[in-house]
């Protein structure tokens, strides 16, 4: 009897059954498994903790019996529900109905006009990103502050009536809208840039004009990215939770994400049950708003314009309003100079105070040494700079390995990968911050209380960001140059590290940056789950703030703001050397 003959004899057992055939395991399939128990891991877990809180009782004889009194407390308080759902609707409508009107009407400025300080208004649109937004919005407060804000004070003193009151639903929902007009600017630029111009000079020589043509063929045409980004906004605002905890809270307007931070951080026992059954209610929310995004963005391929019919670039002359457009244009630089210009202002000063000689006389630098001198605001830094990018190049990494089995592997199951790793698109920051806590209270890992706990969460936090890089990146590479490496000699290692890496490593760069970049200023998490000593700079610019220590809050937030553009754009320039396209 041959080997065969007696591997065939092994697998009959001594009763006379045939024992299963298992499959042959190979590394790649080996990888694959890897690859989802890691996913399955950062994913799954925060999601039934976050389920499994809102259903048993956390705390008593009977904690951990399964229970509907925290959804039931929830629809008891039904007149406070009204108003906080009112509440989180309106400013995340208003918001994004804002962001979406001012950031179209400057894309189309920049793209199909003849408007000027185009380029300003990109770079300034870019710096953007880099600026945490605390930091934003503690020098909107600092220009809009009902007694001392730079702006409010100087209105009064010519007219007696100050510009704004932030502390309100108004002024929540403009400095959100101040906030992601830049996003929307970019993302409105493509398709306007894209836009075949024959289209509406065939409306303009049938004698339309210039309103006919952008009402009847412009903007039907650019429609699905419009729907797109609206709901993108509207998602987002309905997440965000700097402007409503720095500016809601003190007013005395909640959302759906402060009173579930409020639930955690509010009282001195943490109420993780109904602080879960809001955060549901919030994910339902997200998921709501999802699926009509998806739904918009799967179709857009009925108002396609681009083919391969080459067009030329054409500009709209507007002749005398030409410098009109230039200053709406203006506008979005100084939306993004005017927050940070309060800051440095501040920074120089003993106390918050409108500009005046008096104040000039107090100028000194003794807010940069104070600040500089606490060792606890220095480790924030280099907590920071570890926790973004461990982060980055770990969510990088997973996702691109992921995104190959999507994209290359014949597995039945390769979808499941794509799947968990969209899945914490629905999760809120604040959520994903509770869900983590949770999850790390009741698993033995010893994580909490360091950094490596932000670490995980931001991993889980931004995987969807990390597989839509990826994806896209490895789609746009043909299968043949692999098999040409394989064919050659090479291991699936070699492949990867030789051919494919170098060919889309223009868009892993580009991912890195945005995930680094974003979770270096990602605060709801880090709140949640921060201890003493491992706190961010986000979380140490939010303690400053809560403490009054405006001018050292100031002198940290304009250094830190420095430091970002400067750290931003020094990758976004390694990344064009690399290839990428801006």
């Amino acid at each position: 009897m041959g080997k065969a003959g007696s591997r065939d004899h092994a697998q009959i057992s001594v009763s006379g059954w045939a024992a299963p055939r298992l499959p042959a395991l190979n590394p790649t399939h080996l990888l694959f498994a890897f690859t989802g128990l890691a996913l399955a891991y950062l994913v799954l877990p925060p999601f039934f903790f976050i389920l499994h809180t809102s259903v048993v009782v956390d705390r008593g004889l009977r904690a951990g019996s399964f229970t509907f009194q925290h959804f039931a407390s929830i629809v008891e308080s039904l007149d406070d529900v009204r108003t906080l759902l009112a509440n989180s609707l309106t400013f995340s409508v208003g918001s994004a109905a804002v962001a979406l009107a001012y950031g179209t009407m400057l894309a189309w400025l920049a793209e199909r006009s003849n408007a000027p300080f185009r380029t300003l208004a990109y770079v300034s649109a870019y710096i953007s990103f880099a600026i945490p937004g605390i930091i934003k919005v503690v020098g909107w407060i600092m220009l809009l502050g009902p007694k001392a804000g730079i702006l409010n004070a100087a209105l009064a003193a010519l007219t007696g009536r100050p510009l704004l009151n932030i502390f309100s639903m108004s002024g929540m929902v403009l400095i959100e809208s101040f906030l992601w007009i830049p996003v929307v600017f970019l993302l409105m630029s493509t398709p306007f840039r894209s836009m075949d111009p024959a289209l509406e000079e065939a409306a303009a020589a049938a004698g339309s004009s210039g309103w006919q043509v952008f009402r009847r063929v412009t903007f039907p045409l650019a429609l699905p990215s419009v729907l797109a980004v609206l709901l993108l906004t509207f998602i987002r605002s309905l997440e965000a939770f700097e402007i409503p905890a720095l500016v809601g809270i003190p007013a005395g307007i909640e959302v759906l994400t402060t009173k579930i931070y409020l639930q955690i951080r509010g009282g001195l026992i943490p109420k993780y049950g109904e602080a879960s059954a809001y955060s549901t209610i919030l994910i339902a929310l997200v998921a709501l708003g999802l699926y009509p995004y998806y739904r918009v963005t799967s179709k857009s391929y009925k108002f396609t314009t681009i083919s391969g019919k080459a067009y030329r670039p054409h500009r709209v002359d507007l002749g005398r309003w030409r410098w009109l457009g230039g200053c709406l244009m203006l506008v979005l630089p100084l939306l993004q100079c005017l927050p940070v210009a309060a800051i440095a202002w501040s920074s120089l000063l003993p106390f918050a105070q409108a500009p005046s000689w008096r104040a000039l006389s107090l100028v000194s630098l003794n807010n940069y040494r104070t600040a500089f001198s606490d060792s606890g605001i220095v480790g924030s830094v280099f907590n920071s700079l570890t926790v973004s990018v461990a982060s980055a190049t770990v969510a990088i990494a997973l996702t691109f390995v992921a995104a190959w089995f999507i994209v290359r592997a014949s597995l039945k199951a390769r979808w499941l990968l794509d799947q968990m790793a969209m899945l914490p698109l629905v999760f809120p920051g604040i959520v994903m911050g509770i869900a983590i806590l949770k999850m790390y209270l009741a698993l033995p890992i010893p994580v909490y209380g360091t950094i490596w706990i932000l670490v995980l969460a931001f991993i889980a936090r931004y995987l969807p960001y990390g597989i839509r890089f990826s994806h896209s990146a490895l789609l746009s590479v043909h299968r043949e140059l692999e098999e040409g490496a394989m064919a050659s000699g090479a291991t699936w290692f070699q492949m990867v590290r030789h051919v494919l890496v170098p060919l889309v490593m223009p868009a892993l760069l580009a991912g890195w940056i945005y995930i680094f970049l974003i979770t270096f200023r990602e605060l709801s998490i880090a709140l949640l789950l921060y201890s003493p000593g491992s706190q961010v700079v986000a979380v140490k610019i939010w303690e400053l703030w809560d403490n009054g220590h405006v001018g050292e809050l100031a002198a940290f937030s304009l250094v830190i703001t420095a430091g970002t553009v400067l750290v931003g754009s020094f990758f976004v320039k390694l990344a064009q050397r690399q290839g990428l396209q801006d």
